[in-house]
């Protein structure tokens, strides 16, 4: 039970500071979803996590919306894959 509770506070960290970097991107520089490949999976992966999580515990408004938000991401990975 320690060794679920470690990686669950690990991956909270990880996925707060990859959120506060995007956003601090979004807002200052003015960036969308060009960003590189490995950030998207990453966040992709993230938010589908998230997602089944809140499905879980019966929280389904928030898990549609990070279904949702998982959504967009394959989408936006989908056109950079088939752009290349």
């Amino acid at each position: 039970m320690l060794k679920y509770s470690a990686l669950r506070k690990i991956a909270l960290a990880s996925l707060t500071l990859l959120v506060i970097t995007v956003l601090y991107s979004f807002i200052w520089y003015k960036e969308s979803f060009d960003r590189p490949i490995w950030i998207q999976i990453l966040m992709t992966i993230c938010f589908l996590m998230l997602s089944i999580n809140n499905f879980k515990l019966r929280k389904y408004m928030m898990g549609w919306i990070f279904a949702g938000i998982t959504l967009t991401f394959g989408i936006s990975i989908f056109w950079i894959v088939v752009a290349m």
